[in-house]
């Protein structure tokens, strides 16, 4: 009877998006982690799963990381690189107007004046 071994992750995560867990924007990061798997076992290991996936309430988007082969690793770190470059300087941005709109001073409302009747009225 062979022994079946467990399958082992970096990581596997699943989060939602929005504090109000109505909402249903998430994210779902998976990286399995094949170190443990022998070479002879060339399928297994060469194909482990790895998933990205990003939605919001209305859109769903999956990445995909091929690490089959030397080019297809390398090009999968440039493109997990990239994004993750995009994603930190949209957050910086995003909390640099956050903290700019934070910061304003609330415009007082003008009271509006009546509008004078009319000399047939």
């Amino acid at each position: 009877m062979s022994k079946k071994l467990r399958t082992k992750y970096h990581v596997r995560k699943r989060i939602f998006l929005n504090r109000d867990l109505d909402m249903r924007a998430f994210a779902i990061g998976i990286v399995q982690d094949t170190r443990h798997i022998p070479n002879e076992n060339e399928n297994d290991w060469k194909w482990g799963e790895i998933q990205l996936n990003l939605g919001d309430c209305s859109r769903h988007i999956s990445f995909d990381f091929c690490m089959d082969t030397k080019e297809s690793r390398r090009n999968s770190l440039y493109k997990i690189r990239r994004i993750a470059e995009i994603v930190n300087a949209v957050r910086d941005a995003i909390e640099a107007e956050a903290k700019s709109i934070d910061e304003r001073k609330p415009i007082k409302q003008k009271e509006e004046k009546p509008k004078a009747k009319g000399a047939a009225g």
